[in-house]
């Protein structure tokens, strides 16, 4: 039991309280009418908190059922005490939602199997797999409930320390229930890999994104090390949770006396994920970033930041890419990286067809001291967009020139030579033509270019009088 702060209001002490999953708002009352308890009020604790040291779920639920029904009996006015009781009745109906889906799925694929078998082997026509909604639903639809707090005035600290305790005591007793049936599932569908993500729904339910899953409300065998690392994958590949994925990972790790780092944690986990769950790998890299010591930064950071850019580029969401390589030039203009960040920023921009926006500002990077390694790269860049535009004649011929005769010898000038062949050609200047995109095959013969140049000459080939 850990108390954070207290506050004085008008009548009332308030003390803000959280324990274990339970996390509570208590107003104590202060005059003699609320704080005071008759003899006949006292209520015994003693064997509930002695089934819980020897570790007996049943005794302890025995209990605890006992002494919640005085409580109940003590604060049936009170909001607050309705409130959490709503809570644990819906969390129970939660649990056995899906307990009664992992259970009718197991009976599902029974009866395939026995269809199977007096059919001698032949495949049953039912579902191969079972047809429960995901886990993450059933997160999904609870997490507003879940997430009001619960407000109890007049209670003592023996009572706030029972309700801490007997509320992860319920929750343990909730996915236990859950963790059989998914393990029954398990058994008749050995395709089936879900039974973490449904045991992790009502941790998660009472979890946030600063307060990580507390494991005491697990089942016992599934506080192993290597249970706790499923759960781990669980939260990040299925639910998208990267916070809560790190420390379960770090418990993990805890419990088995090794070192743990949160950066290399998440630069990992970024890379676990796939392309469904992009967004969760920009955020374990934004969350690793809080970790990179300080003799490491700020190299590291801009390592992250362009794996970042490079996410977006292969998604195809080229805006968010531009806008992440813009930041890390911003972010660090005197970087010997800031170059190579404005590059990427054009060519995201280039990606997206925003060559309003190219033209616009190409000219200063292209006079930037610090882009004069990507000084090719963004000349092609202004060619092309100008090349867009399709009325900038003058201004693509001029550039033509001044970039073959500073790059003509570098392989990206070979969609430049190709691009004049086409000019050539279109003004019937074969011999012209001809010769530029020999000259371009010659060259440049591995680039894409010089393949479209051999077709072009083939084809120059075939007309008579050429």
């Amino acid at each position: 039991m850990v108390i954070n702060k207290f506050k004085v209001l008008s009548r009332y002490k308030c003390l803000f309280v959280l324990s274990g999953t339970f996390a509570m708002y208590i107003c104590l009352g202060v005059s003699l009418a609320s704080g005071a308890d008759t003899k006949a009020d006292v209520i015994d604790f003693t064997v509930f908190h002695k089934a819980l040291e020897k570790s007996d779920d049943s005794e302890s639920v025995q209990s605890g059922d006992l002494i919640f029904k005085q409580l109940e009996e003590k604060y049936r006015n009170d909001a607050g005490f309705g409130a959490l009781k709503s809570k644990l009745t819906a969390a129970e109906f939660l649990g056995r939602q899906m307990e009664s889906q992992l259970k009718k799925a197991t009976e599902r694929r029974m009866s395939a199997i026995t269809d199977e078998l007096f059919e001698d082997g032949k495949k049953s026509e039912k579902e191969d797999l079972p047809g429960i909604a995901p886990a993450k639903s059933f997160y999904e639809t609870s997490v507003e409930l879940f997430s009001k707090p619960v407000k109890i005035e007049a209670l003592k600290d023996d009572g706030k320390n029972f309700f801490a305790k007997y509320y992860d005591l319920k929750l343990r007793i909730f996915t236990s229930s859950i963790a059989k049936a998914g393990q029954a599932l398990v058994i008749t569908e050995p395709n089936f890999k879900g039974t973490h993500d449904y045991v992790l729904v009502l941790p998660l339910l009472h979890a946030s994104d600063k307060k990580s899953v507390n494991v005491d409300v697990l089942p016992g065998w599934m506080r192993r090390p290597e249970q706790l690392e499923v759960f781990s994958d669980s939260c990040l590949l299925h639910y998208g949770f990267g916070f809560q994925a790190m420390m379960l990972a770090k418990q993990s790790a805890q419990i088995q006396g090794k070192a743990f780092s949160e950066l290399q944690f998440y630069r990992s986990a970024a890379k676990k994920c796939d392309k469904s769950n992009l967004h969760v790998a920009v955020d374990c890299l934004g969350r690793a970033m809080e970790y990179i010591p300080e003799k490491e930064k700020p190299d590291t950071t801009i390592a992250l930041q362009f794996e970042i850019v490079q996410l977006w580029l292969d998604s195809g969401d080229h805006t968010l890419a531009a806008g992440e390589a813009r930041r890390i030039s911003d972010t660090f203009p005197s970087h010997e990286q800031a170059g190579k960040a404005l590059w990427l920023y054009y060519y995201a921009l280039s990606k997206s067809n925003n060559t309003e926006r190219i033209l616009s500002e190409i000219d200063n990077s292209l006079a930037d001291k610090r882009c004069q390694g990507y000084k090719a790269k963004l000349m092609y860049m202004k060619w092309w967009a100008l090349r867009r535009k399709r009325d900038q004649g003058a201004k693509v011929a001029a550039l033509e020139y001044e970039f073959l005769k500073q790059y003509g010898d570098d392989p990206i000038a070979a969609p430049v030579l190709l691009s004049r062949s086409t000019d050539l050609l279109a003004q019937q200047n074969y011999t012209d033509a001809r010769a530029l995109l020999t000259g371009l095959v010659e060259k440049f013969p591995k680039t894409e270019a010089a393949t479209q140049a051999k077709k072009m000459l083939s084809k120059l080939e075939k007309n008579e009088g050429i």
